[in-house]
C-alpha cells in the first residue's frame, strides 16, 4: 500500500506538480490544470510534427521543436513560484503567432492553421480578459491582412475566408461572453461571501458580547456547539466546552429527583408541539430559578421555543438571563417595604398617644429594662426565679402598651411573653434558657430605641412646619425666583417673628402682603449689580422684615437697600393719569397705592400691571389697619400695623 501511494504521489507530482495542491481558489485550480494540460499535451504532437518534417522543411521542423520546448518551459514556470497570470502569455503570445505563421504559408489550403480557431478561448481564458482581448483582435487583424493582401499565400474562395473570419469572430466573441460572465459571477460571490463572512462576524460578536446565555439543544436536551460564550459565565460551568453537556445535568444541583423529572416532562411537551408559545412560557418550571454552584447561588431567568429546521431535527432555542443583581435589589426593597410598613404601622400607633403620656411609658419601660437587668445580674436568684421575674416585668410592660393602644408592640411583647412562659414552666431552668431570654429581651430594647426615633422624627416634623418657617421658606423662594428672572442679587433676612400673630386670621394677609412687598422692591427697588457697584453698595441686596406685637397691635415692617422711590417717574405717571391736578409728595405717595398705577415701562411676570400695591392697600384696609411708607436714598421701608382682637 505504501509503495502504491509512493508511485501515485510521483505520478501526481509529474502531471500535476506539488504547486497544484497549495492553490486554495478553484477558478485558479482549473486555470493551472487547463494551463498544465495544454502545455503537455502539445508537446507531444509538435515533437511529432517535427520529427515529420526533417527531410521536408527544416526550417518547420526547428520552429516545431522551438515551440515544444516553449511549452516545455512553461510547464515548468508553472511549477515554479512565478505568479500564475504571468506564465501563459509568453507561451500562448507564441502558440498565436505559429498560428497566424501556418495562415501566412497557405499548407493545405491553410487548413494546417486551423489550430488558430483554439486561440481565442485559450488566450482569454489563460491569459484572462485584457490580454486575451488584445490578443484576440490582433490575430483577427492579422487573418483579414493575411487572406486579403499579398503578404499570405491563402489561395480559397471569398466565402471561404468570410467563413473563417466569421467562425474566429464568433468564437473569439463567445469566450468574450463566457468569461466576462465568469468574471461577474466571481465578483457576485466575492460580495456574497463578504456579506456572508460579515453577518457571521456580527452575529459572533453578538452571541459573544449579549448579556444573555443563549444555546440550542437536541431532543436528548444535550447543548449543541452553537452557543453564546455569556452562556459560560452565567452557568459559572467548569468545563468551558459546553457542547454535548446534558442541560439538566448542569442545573441538577439546584433541583431534587422529581423537580427534575418535571423539567424533562416540560420540555418533551415543548418538542410535542401540543401547546402555544403563550401556554409553553406559562408552564416553563425554571422561568426563574435559584441556581446552586459550587458554594455560589445566583438567580437565573430562562425561556425555551422550539426551532424546526428544513431537512434536519427540530431543536429547542433556550435564553438563560442572570437576574441575580436584579432580585438582590427587588429583595432588599421588600425588606426596605417592610421595614416602612413597620415603622408606618408604629408611627400611627405612636400619634395616638398624647406626647406626654407616651413619654411617661417610654420612662416606665426604661425602669423595667433596668429592672430585669439587675435581676439578671443577681446571683442570689436561681434560674427559674429569674424567669419568673422577667415575666412579670415584661407582662407590665405589655400592659401599659395594651392600655394605650399601641397594638404592634402589645403583639410582640405578647410572643415574648409565650417564650418566657415556656422556659419558666420548666421544671429546671437551665443558664442556657435565662441568656436565650435575655438576647430576645435586648432585641425587644432595640426595637423600643425605634419608637423613641419615632417621637423625635415626629417633633422635628412639627418644628420644621411651624408658620414662621414655613413664611421664611416661601418669601425666600420668591426671592431667588424673582432675583433670578431680573438678573438681581438678592437676598432675605427675617427678624423677629411672633408665631401667635401669624397663627391668627392675619397669617395669609401679612404673607400676601409681605410677597407684594418683595416683588416691588425686587423690581424697582433693587439695583443691578452694576450699578449697586457703582454706588459702592454690596453687591447683592438685601431684603428684611419682622413681625412684632406692639401695644396689642400686630406690626409689621418690610425695608429693602435700594434706591428708594423713583419721584420723577411717580410724578410723571402721576400727571398723565390726572391731568391739572396738584402733584404734592401726599398725592404721589398715595398714587402709588391706586389701582393700574405703576412706572415699568412693559409688563412682565415679575411686574407692570399696577396691582400688586393696590392688593396691599385692600388688604390693609380690610383688616382696619393702617401703613406708613417712609423712602430714602438708603432704600425703602414699609410699615404695617394691625389691632390684634
Amino acid at each position: 500500500m505504501k509503495k502504491e501511494s509512493k508511485v501515485r504521489s510521483v505520478l501526481l507530482s509529474i502531471f500535476l506538480g506539488k504547486r497544484y495542491f497549495g492553490l486554495t481558489n478553484v477558478k485558479d485550480q482549473v486555470r493551472y490544470m487547463t494551463m498544465n494540460w495544454i502545455f503537455m499535451v502539445a508537446i507531444f504532437p509538435l515533437v511529432i510534427l517535427g520529427i515529420t518534417l526533417i527531410e521536408v522543411d527544416i526550417s518547420r521542423t526547428i520552429m516545431d521543436f522551438a515551440i515544444a520546448f516553449l511549452c516545455f518551459t512553461a510547464l515548468i514556470m508553472i511549477r515554479s513560484k512565478i505568479p500564475l497570470k504571468f506564465v501563459p502569455v509568453f507561451p500562448v503570445t507564441v502558440f498565436g503567432a505559429y498560428c497566424c505563421y501556418l495562415l501566412f504559408l497557405g499548407d493545405l489550403n491553410f487548413w494546417a492553421a486551423i489550430w488558430i480557431f483554439a486561440f481565442p478561448p485559450i488566450v482569454i481564458f489563460l491569459c484572462q480578459m485584457t490580454v486575451g482581448v488584445i490578443e484576440s483582435f490582433i490575430v483577427l487583424i492579422a487573418i483579414v491582412v493575411l487572406m486579403y493582401t499579398p503578404l499570405g499565400n491563402v489561395a480559397a474562395a471569398d466565402e471561404i475566408k468570410m467563413r473563417i473570419i466569421g467562425a474566429y469572430i464568433l468564437i473569439s466573441s463567445l469566450s468574450i461572453i463566457y468569461e466576462w460572465i465568469s468574471i461577474l459571477k466571481d465578483r457576485k460571490e466575492d460580495e456574497l461571501k463578504a456579506e456572508l463572512a460579515q453577518e457571521r462576524d456580527m452575529v459572533q460578536t453578538m452571541k459573544d458580547n449579549i448579556d444573555q446565555g443563549i444555546f440550542l439543544m437536541d431532543k436528548d436536551l444535550n447543548i449543541l456547539p452553537q452557543y453564546s460564550r455569556t452562556l459560560i459565565s452565567i452557568l459559572s460551568y467548569y468545563d468551558s466546552d459546553l457542547a454535548g453537556k446534558g442541560f439538566l445535568d448542569i442545573i441538577s444541583a439546584s433541583f431534587d429527583t422529581k423537580q427534575l423529572q418535571i423539567m424533562k416532562g416540560y420540555f418533551v411537551m415543548v418538542f410535542s408541539k401540543t401547546k402555544t408559545a403563550k401556554v409553553l412560557d406559562a408552564a416553563n418550571p425554571i422561568s426563574e430559578f435559584e441556581y446552586k454552584i459550587d458554594d455560589d447561588v445566583k438567580y437565573l431567568k430562562t425561556r425555551f421555543q422550539l426551532i424546526e429546521q428544513a431537512a434536519s431535527d427540530p431543536v429547542i432555542i433556550g435564553l438563560i438571563q442572570d437576574i441575580t443583581r436584579e432580585k438582590e435589589i427587588e429583595l432588599e426593597l421588600k425588606a426596605q417595604k417592610d421595614i416602612q410598613e413597620i415603622e408606618m404601622k408604629n408611627m400611627f400607633d405612636v400619634i395616638k398617644v398624647d406626647p406626654m403620656v407616651f413619654q411617661n411609658f417610654i420612662e416606665d419601660t426604661e425602669t423595667n429594662f433596668n429592672n430585669i437587668n439587675n435581676i439578671l445580674k443577681d446571683k442570689n436568684l436561681s434560674e427559674k426565679e429569674v424567669a419568673v421575674k422577667i415575666f412579670q416585668y415584661v407582662h407590665a410592660i405589655k400592659s401599659n402598651a395594651v392600655i394605650l393602644d399601641l397594638e404592634s408592640l402589645a403583639n410582640k411583647l405578647h410572643v415574648l411573653e409565650d417564650e418566657i412562659k415556656i422556659v419558666s414552666n420548666k421544671d429546671n431552668v437551665a443558664v442556657n434558657d435565662v441568656l436565650g431570654l435575655a438576647i430576645k429581651i435586648e432585641t425587644f430594647m432595640q426595637e423600643m430605641d425605634s419608637y423613641i426615633a419615632i417621637t423625635k422624627k415626629i417633633t422635628a416634623y412639627k418644628t420644621s412646619n411651624q408658620m414662621d418657617t414655613i413664611l421664611i421658606n416661601s418669601l425666600t423662594k420668591a426671592v431667588e425666583r424673582l432675583a433670578g428672572e431680573l438678573q438681581k442679587k438678592a437676598k432675605l433676612q427675617a427678624g423677629y417673628i411672633d408665631l401667635t400673630i401669624l397663627e391668627s386670621k392675619l397669617r395669609k394677609p401679612i404673607k400676601d402682603i409681605l410677597y407684594q412687598c418683595v416683588r416691588n422692591s425686587l423690581y424697582h427697588g433693587i439695583e443691578t449689580v452694576e450699578e449697586r457697584i457703582k454706588k459702592n453698595k454690596n453687591p447683592q441686596g438685601i431684603l428684611s422684615f419682622s413681625v412684632k406685637k406692639t401695644d396689642n397691635k400686630a406690626e409689621i415692617t418690610f425695608s429693602d437697600d435700594g434706591s428708594g422711590l423713583n419721584w420723577q417717574k411717580i410724578k410723571k405717571k402721576y400727571l398723565e393719569m390726572n391731568p391739572g391736578k396738584s402733584a404734592d409728595k401726599k398725592a404721589l405717595l398715595g398714587s402709588i397705592f391706586a389701582p393700574e398705577f405703576s412706572t415699568a415701562a412693559g409688563t412682565s411676570t415679575a411686574a407692570g400691571r399696577g396691582v400688586g400695591l393696590s392688593l396691599v392697600r385692600d388688604l390693609v384696609k380690610e383688616n382696619n389697619g393702617s401703613i406708613n411708607v417712609n423712602s430714602t436714598d438708603s432704600g425703602l421701608v414699609f410699615k404695617f400695623t394691625f389691632p390684634l382682637s
